[in-house]
């Protein structure tokens, strides 16, 4: 699909949805190709000002406006996402590398998102109790919080925003959307639709920038909470920012993702599931997998088995049909991968699949399917996060020696096992000490409706995404006691 985009992402800002000039600009590359797409404007701190200041403005309205009136809203953005859902798919897609197909599932995932969050109201409804003393009413009633501010990634440019948006909005509040600077152009084109749907000024704002305008967020009197996705790095740094001036915030960070394989298992099963969870996006997903926990003495086999599906993995351009493996987001981004396979090698591993020749060092950033296998339990691909299409292999005796493992690890995002034996399933889903347990599944991905869990490095923070979580998040509580 041939789409046309203005040579910067428009900012949405009360009623003003256009360009702003004066503005520094950075480049927007196109990772199928290397070339350049346009300029994404660099806010200050004055436009975050007004970003925020038409979010306060339009709250007591917003906050005003009957909970199943809001929903009905965001019901309605979903329906114009599912009619528009070619064309946004085509700018994710460009902005973002991703292949076409999932980009698609992006789409029908953010809008499963709006759906479940129009299911709001019921989980605003308060507690009464009657002559809790004698002729003494109790109440207690939850309220929007305010301005919200969400900080979105590159890899979901639309999707992962609406974990936390959709349901702010839902709840009452009004938003300030910082988008990533490598996608900008999505989260641009979905302002059209909040538009149309008829969102009132001010209610949906997007501001367009680098970490000015996060710190400008963190420290605004008037944004309530930061909610963010990005590294386990900068999770921390804005969570503790953030709080620091008295604001709640939510910070989901770096993974690992192991997947740990009984001998039980079915291995082609498994072999398929782990291909898809590791290579898919170009590993470029929080809920990828990157370590694969081999327990008992069926490491060869399943190694060779994954091993030959990710030989035969296409690795193209996401507009591509083909496409199985796109490119990853940018140069810095390939260059840290095969910089972390090279380590690893140096430390003792085996490279049983080389991804580093898909490599074009003058065209798009490709990075083929690597599997790498005598992974030590101290190699730095065990500790440190590799956000690509890498499979690290590890070998253990025991399902509690695979525990320990998942345990062991400073991320605590999600893991999975693959087995056949009800037991071992359940243990595993009691002991692992991560925030998605997955039991012979890839990915281990809640829906919409379901909390979105992570611990350690993954999540900092004490309340959640998604479902009674994300209300929690998003209102606060008031206690009201009545005599008459």
């Amino acid at each position: 699909m041939t789409i046309e985009l203005p040579p910067t992402p428009w900012f949405l800002i009360g009623a003003e949805y256009g360009p702003l000039d004066g503005l520094d600009t950075a480049p927007v590359f196109n990772p199928a190709t290397g070339e350049e797409l346009g300029r994404v404007p660099l806010a200050d701190v004055s436009v975050v000002d007004r970003a925020v200041a038409a979010a306060a403005e339009a709250f007591p309205g917003w906050s005003a406006v009957p909970a199943t009136k809001r929903a009905r809203l965001l019901v309605k953005l979903a329906s114009l996402i599912e009619r528009d859902a070619d064309r946004l798919a085509a700018i994710i897609t460009r902005d973002n590398g991703k292949a076409t197909a999932d980009a698609r599932a992006e789409l029908a995932r953010a809008i499963e998102h709006l759906e479940a969050s129009a299911t709001a109201p019921a989980s605003l409804a308060g507690e009464v109790v009657i002559d809790i003393l004698p002729g003494l009413d109790s109440q207690l009633v939850r309220e929007a919080i305010g301005v919200c501010a969400v900080v979105t990634p590159f890899n979901f440019p639309i999707m992962t925003g609406l974990i936390y948006w959709t349901w702010a909005l839902a709840s009452g509040n009004t938003i300030v959307i910082k988008p990533s600077e490598q996608a900008p152009y999505a989260p641009s084109a979905l302002a059209e639709l909040v538009r149309e749907a008829g969102f009132p000024d001010g209610v949906v704002n997007i501001v367009h920038g680098g970490r000015v305008v996060v710190e400008a967020l963190c420290d605004h009197a008037d944004v309530a909470s930061v909610s963010l996705v990005g590294s386990s790095a900068t999770a921390l740094a804005v969570y503790a920012r953030a709080a620091a001036t008295g604001k709640r915030a939510q910070a989901a960070g770096g993974a690992r993702n192991p997947l740990v394989v009984l001998p039980d298992a079915d291995l082609d099963t498994a072999a398929d599931a782990i291909t898809a969870s590791v290579f898919a996006m170009a590993g470029q997903r929080c809920l990828s997998s990157s370590l694969l926990v081999a327990v008992g003495d069926i490491h060869d086999d399943l190694v060779d088995r994954i091993a030959s599906r990710a030989r035969s993995l296409v690795v193209a351009a996401g507009t591509d049909p083909a496409s199985q493996v796109p490119p990853m987001i940018s140069r810095a981004a390939v260059d840290a991968v095969s910089a972390a396979i090279t380590a690893a090698v140096d430390g003792g591993a085996t490279v049983l699949v080389d991804g580093r020749t898909a490599i074009t060092p003058d065209g798009g950033y490709l990075l083929g399917p690597t599997v790498l296998t005598d992974i030590g339990l101290d190699n730095t691909l065990v500790v440190e996060e590799t956000f690509g299409p890498l499979l690290a292999v590890v070998r253990v005796a025991t399902l509690d020696e695979a525990i320990a493992f998942v345990n062991s690890s400073p991320f605590g995002n999600a893991a999975s096992l693959f087995t056949r034996d009800g037991a071992s399933a359940r243990r595993f889903a009691v002991q692992a000490d991560v925030g998605n347990v997955g039991i012979n599944v890839g990915v281990a991905a809640p829906t919409a409706q379901v909390g979105f869990g992570g611990r350690r490095k993954s999540f900092v923070g004490t309340v959640h995404s998604q479902g009674k979580h994300a209300i929690e998040f998003f209102t606060d509580i008031k206690s009201v006691s009545t005599r008459w």
